[in-house]
């Protein structure tokens, strides 16, 4: 016959590999959208840039942006766009 004890300590432990593995399968997850949104903020920026070129030479009221500053407000939009996705989900 099997001790309560023992059969409590083998299902924890097993409990704890599975959060492990949940929590390894999570940081591999958010890995690869760093990595993406790494990847693709040089080009979203660079499309921005050229975006608020055209609406320059359409209306010179607009000031036009160079890269640096299209890199600068493309990443405080991701970031405020992250922010608002974390205040939206529900736990």
């Amino acid at each position: 016959m099997t001790d309560k004890l023992s059969t409590y300590r083998l299902r924890r432990r097993e409990k704890r590999a599975e959060d492990w593995e949940d929590r390894e399968a999570l940081a591999r997850y958010e890995f690869g959208g760093w990595l993406v949104i790494g990847a693709l903020s040089p080009l979203e920026a660079w499309l921005l840039m050229l975006v608020i070129g055209a609406l320059h030479g359409l209306a010179p009221v607009i000031p036009a942006a160079g890269y640096g500053t299209a890199l600068l407000l493309t990443l405080g939009l991701d970031l405020a766009a992250w922010w608002a996705g974390r205040f939206r989900r529900t736990k």
